[in-house]
C-alpha cells in the first residue's frame, strides 16, 4: 500500500483588510495502521482570504520552511519507518 499524505490547514489568523497574516497547517502521512504527522503556522503573505486556495497555502507554508515538500515526505516516512520497526520495545514484568 502507498502512503498517502494529506494538508490540512485547521485556521487563518487574517486582519481587518480581510488578509491572511497566519496560517495554521498540517500535513498527514497514512501508511495502512500507521500515521504520522508534522504541523505548524507561518507568515500568511497577506494572501486575500476571499481568493487564496489550498494551492497557494502549500506554496506559502514550503517558502516559509527550509525543505521541500519532498523532504517534508521524507520526514514523515522516516517517522511511519519507525513505527513499523521500533528500536526499542517497552515492557514490565510481574514479580
Amino acid at each position: 500500500m502507498a502512503t498517502e499524505y494529506t494538508w490540512t490547514f485547521s485556521n487563518f489568523e487574517t486582519d481587518s483588510d480581510n488578509k491572511v497574516k497566519t496560517i495554521h497547517w498540517s500535513m498527514k502521512a497514512v501508511d495502512g495502521e500507521h500515521n504520522a504527522r508534522i504541523y505548524g503556522s507561518c507568515d500568511g503573505a497577506d494572501m486575500d482570504f476571499d481568493s487564496m486556495t489550498k494551492d497557494n497555502c502549500i506554496a506559502c507554508v514550503i517558502d516559509s520552511r527550509d525543505q521541500t515538500e519532498d523532504d517534508m515526505k521524507a520526514s514523515l516516512d522516516i517517522q511511519i519507518d519507525n513505527l513499523k520497526n521500533p528500536e526499542t520495545v517497552s515492557k514490565s514484568k510481574e514479580w
